[in-house]
């Protein structure tokens, strides 16, 4: 519960003094504090959509005996919460890319199986409840493939589903660049 002062005196006041205005200001001092305190403890923005984190990253990928190894090189400022995002894709363009996400930082190291198959990666980060930064693509402007290696064919990759918020299909989404999505454009009940 939110402890804001002078709510009764407020009420009870019959007509507007200085004294009452002196109250009135620590009120809604009260009410900054915690609703700047929230924003902060929670990366959210009382009046808007929260910032997603700065999206300064390095990318560094290596693959061997169809595994493949993503190393995230982090080290600007950011807020607790953070959350990492990997795609790869057969293609470039990263069209049918395959999402990977794990809460937290873990996935500044992320190692997952690919077979013997050749993938683009591309990596971003997000906070819950911001949108994705843009994606930093391993090889930078060119992007360049890896290539699984090993003896087995690896997954047959299932069209994406999305993640968050997005729609399947859709790159670059993290928890979504939406607050919401819905079939009437009117927000969930929650």
């Amino acid at each position: 519960m939110i402890k804001v002062r002078n709510l009764p005196e407020i009420r009870a006041a019959k007509e507007w003094t200085p004294e009452l205005a002196g109250k009135m200001y620590e009120t809604i001092q009260d009410l900054r504090l915690a609703l700047s305190n929230h924003a902060q403890q929670t990366n959210g923005n009382p009046v808007g959509e929260p910032e997603p984190p700065p999206a300064a990253m390095g990318i560094q990928v290596t693959a061997r005996e169809g595994w493949m190894h993503v190393a995230l090189n982090d080290q600007g400022p950011l807020y607790r919460g953070v959350r990492y995002w990997v795609e790869h894709a057969d293609n470039p363009q990263m069209t049918n890319a395959v999402h990977t996400q794990a809460s937290g930082t873990e996935l500044r190291n992320h190692t997952e199986f690919i077979g013997n198959q050749t993938r683009y990666v591309q990596a971003y980060k997000s906070y819950p409840w911001s949108g994705p930064t843009s994606p930093v693509v391993h090889g930078g402007v060119t992007p360049i493939a890896v290539q699984g290696g090993g003896s087995s064919a690896g997954p047959l990759y299932l069209p994406s589903q999305g993640t968050g918020t997005s729609t399947a299909g859709e790159i670059t989404a993290g928890p979504g660049k939406v607050a919401f999505r819905s079939s009437t454009g009117v927000p969930p009940v929650r």
